[in-house]
């Protein structure tokens, strides 16, 4: 027996609705994420803001002192916002980590701080996601200012070696009972068996803090676990496009010694970002922005004032 007509539209309006709401619900939810704001001199302005974004194992506060130097010398002056990545710094920790579930997180911190546009900065994972943001929401973005990465598959060769990082950092062991100052000489020690480089090494136990509230442990303030789980789908991969594109200006700015903007990026590049142009700052690698920070806040200047 067949099911009347009735019944039929019935059993469509059901579906339709299931479907619908199974749309609604593929969105990733955002988190409320941490930011710094500098902001002294740009109460009247009508400038867009600056919103910037790190890289992986970064957080907020390694922007500081280029937070206070975009802010002090934008033309007009710009309020600066320096943001917390989920599953980093004091932002959320999240099971999830992706560059959508990361552009979600920064349309809905627009809506929180009333922003119709800004610029946006981001280095490296930060970039991609920044990158992602201007592609589904060019209407939020008025210029890109993108940091030694480009929206090509895959990583820079340094970065092969991440998921293992990952694995020793969960592995480290300390006493409550040390200070701050002991903690990051233990985890140095231990990490050298892993990672020879010194410099980053450092860089990466700036993320290790003692927690008070929690019998005086020490733990990592990047999420671990879920960094590691989603490395090769989640920061390793930049999500594929078609028919999308950003138009606003666009700047990209590479380490001379770094392998993460190659010359066989430039066709793609120029395919999202038509209004685009690259820079190469002779003699850094990837963290350019620290390694010659005069001449990448030169640079960014020089393109946010235009």
């Amino acid at each position: 027996m067949f099911p009347s007509n009735a019944v039929r539209r019935a059993i469509k309006s059901s579906f339709r609705s299931f479907h619908l709401s199974a749309t609604c619900y593929s969105k990733p939810a955002p988190v409320a994420l941490s930011f710094t704001r500098y902001e002294n001199n740009a109460s009247d302005s009508n400038a867009p803001p600056v919103m910037v974004l790190h890289g992986l194992f970064g957080s907020k506060s390694n922007w500081n002192s280029l937070g206070k130097a975009f802010h002090k010398n934008t033309k007009p002056v710009r309020k600066i916002y320096a943001i917390d990545a989920r599953n980093h710094g004091d932002s959320p920790h999240t099971d999830e980590h992706s560059y959508d579930h990361m552009v979600e997180d920064l349309v809905q911190l627009y809506k929180t701080l009333s922003i119709d546009k800004a610029s946006i900065i981001g280095h490296s994972m930060g970039g991609r996601a920044m990158m992602l943001l201007a592609l589904k929401y060019p209407e939020l973005v008025e210029k890109a200012i993108i940091v030694d990465i480009s929206p090509s598959t895959g990583l820079g060769t340094s970065n092969t070696n991440i998921p293992l990082f990952l694995q020793s950092m969960k592995m480290i062991q300390i006493s409550p009972t040390a200070t701050i100052h002991q903690a990051r000489k233990l985890a140095d020690e231990q990490l050298a068996r892993i990672i020879a480089e010194k410099s980053l090494r450092d860089f990466l136990i700036t993320n290790l803090v003692k927690a008070e509230k929690e019998g005086g442990h020490f733990r990592w303030r990047i999420n671990l676990e879920a960094l590691e789980r989603n490395f090769n789908t989640g920061v390793a991969q930049f999500p594929q496009l078609t028919g999308r594109k950003f138009e606003g200006p666009t700047l990209f700015i590479a380490g001379g010694r770094s392998d993460y903007v190659k010359s066989e990026d430039v066709p793609l590049i120029k395919t999202l970002f038509p209004n685009s142009e690259i820079t190469y700052v002779k003699d850094a690698g990837h963290w350019v922005h620290s390694e010659k920070s005069t001449e990448f806040s030169k640079l960014v200047l020089n393109f946010l004032n235009e």
